[in-house]
């Protein structure tokens, strides 16, 4: 994700801040903490209409989602409430910032039309201690470790296309990868799917091209799996895709073409968001289930 993110202005003024975050609070890596927010942006976009009535909901989940994390060893760890608030205000102001950032210079006094989220955003948090430690690091550093001014290009969250729009080699590469390996695992249904397959094709396209899901996609899911990688969120997948389209083959066949081991609970409960069988939360089954209807 670091080389997908080091070509943003924004990232690269943020990352020392970010860095000392993580040495002297004991706060999360800032990658982690700019996923967390490009998410949140992802969210935004897909929202048609009053995207600013979406930022508390951002904000109490991201209070929620930040009191348990997952260590380098994939085990879960509790935080405190003040460890998550930390993290949230954080998120927050990375969003804030890439929201502001769409301003053109020389327009600072014109009204612009993610305002109405930023304001949603500095309302609540303007007073927070947190919050000012951070805008004020944030703007107060004028200049790079070159010694040179900063300059951050202009750009809109709001009018991308997908998250990894403007990745690099090394992003495209690891996106490509994950693609081929899905295929690779899932051409035994070829046949199976018929005049469907080139639309799953293009299922398996968009959720690599989709941040959120392509590190859901690299969580190895059950532990030591054949595929060496989230079997879970795949069999979901295709347990989704056979729902909708509403293909004439039975869970049972299709666990059989896949796997010698039994997939079946995991193609037929893809929605079983409180449950073990799957691998995604309602808001992800959600947006697959829109890809497909896409396609």
């Amino acid at each position: 994700m670091h080389h997908r993110y080091r070509e943003s202005d924004l990232f690269r003024q943020w990352s020392p801040l970010l860095c000392r975050l993580e040495w002297e609070l004991q706060e999360l890596d800032g990658i982690s903490l700019w996923w967390e927010a490009d998410k949140a942006l992802q969210q935004l976009r897909q929202t048609q209409e009053n995207r600013d009535e979406m930022i508390p909901y951002i904000f109490r989940r991201l209070l929620s989602d930040f009191r348990r994390v997952e260590d380098e060893s994939g085990e879960n760890v509790v935080r405190t409430s003040e460890q998550a608030e930390q993290s949230a205000v954080t998120v927050m102001c990375l969003i804030l910032t890439s929201l502001m950032n769409a301003v053109e210079k020389g327009h600072e006094e014109e009204d612009f039309d993610n305002q109405a989220m930023c304001v949603a955003i500095v309302g609540p948090l303007r007073s927070h201690p947190h919050f000012k430690f951070l805008m004020d690091n944030f703007f107060g550093r004028k200049k790079g470790n070159d010694g040179k001014k900063i300059v951050i290009k202009p750009s809109d969250p709001m009018k991308l296309q997908t998250i990894i729009e403007n990745m690099d080699e090394t992003a495209q590469k690891e996106v490509n990868q994950m693609e081929e390996t899905i295929i690779n695992y899932t051409n035994c249904l070829q046949t199976t799917f018929g005049s469907h397959w080139e639309l799953w094709l293009r299922l398996c396209h968009l959720v690599c091209m989709d941040i959120e899901l392509l590190g859901k996609l690299k969580s190895i899911e059950p532990r030591s799996n054949e595929w060496g990688i989230n079997q879970k969120m795949i069999c979901n997948m295709i347990g989704l895709f056979i729902t909708k389209l509403q293909i004439n083959v039975s869970t049972n066949s299709v666990s059989r073409m896949l796997s010698e081991k039994n997939l079946n609970s995991y193609l037929r409960n893809h929605s079983d968001y409180r449950g073990t069988d799957s691998a995604l939360d309602k808001s992800q089954h959600l947006k697959i289930e829109q890809m497909i209807s896409i396609n």
